[in-house]
């Protein structure tokens, strides 16, 4: 009978892999109505333009009980910056600063996710911006996942900051008037969608 055992110890083995016990990662795609970018840049050292752009699409997969295997995935509308004022957008959308109609969108893809806190940690990962490719860290914090009762969607809720170098982007024009750091609050609510997933995370949100 001992064969028996042997047999059923090879079985279960084959079965229950590391992997196949691992508990699976959520899926989340980013919901545009209440996902902003919001950017702070010196200006003449006299006060701090603020402009807000809206996020495209993109996904999330996360879970709070392990965030090592936490990815993002996510498109930025740059043509969509608002300055609040129509002639300073039209300046910074144009070839002087983010050359908007040569490079509409902006891409963020995270490489690790390091947990600092109980609800804190920063996301390693690679900007894509105005046709050059940059490291970039986002410190985040995780606000909570929580039912939405008026879109009757589980959502998950965070703020990221961070500073990027727009001169290391390629837009050095005017360094005597708005200043190389810039800013980064990003406010994200994210809609759990296991059916989101399809391959392209940039694309997927844009269909559903």
């Amino acid at each position: 009978m001992a064969w028996i055992a042997s047999l059923a110890l090879a079985l279960l083995a084959s079965t229950f892999t590391p992997g196949a016990l691992a508990r699976e990662v959520d899926t989340w795609r980013f919901d545009p109505v209440h996902t902003q970018v919001v950017l702070f840049a010196d200006h003449l050292g006299l006060s701090h333009g603020v402009g807000r752009m809206k996020v495209r699409g993109g996904l999330l997969h996360f879970d709070a009980a392990d965030w090592s295997r936490a990815r993002v995935d996510v498109v930025v509308d740059v043509g969509s910056l608002d300055m609040g004022d129509a002639k300073w957008t039209e300046t910074v959308l144009s070839a002087q600063f983010l050359d908007a109609p040569r490079w509409p969108e902006a891409r963020y893809t995270s490489i690790s996710v390091e947990k600092t806190g109980p609800d804190r940690g920063v996301v390693h990962g690679t900007l894509e911006l105005r046709g050059v490719r940059q490291p970039v860290a986002l410190d985040i914090t995780f606000n909570r996942v929580a039912r939405d009762p008026y879109a009757f969607k589980t959502k998950a809720g965070f703020t990221a900051r961070a500073t990027l170098d727009r001169f290391a982007f390629g837009m050095d024009r005017y360094r005597d008037v708005v200043a190389g750091d810039v800013e980064l609050r990003i406010e994200v609510e994210a809609i759990r969608d296991p059916h989101a997933d399809n391959g392209d995370s940039a694309d997927a949100i844009q269909e559903h």
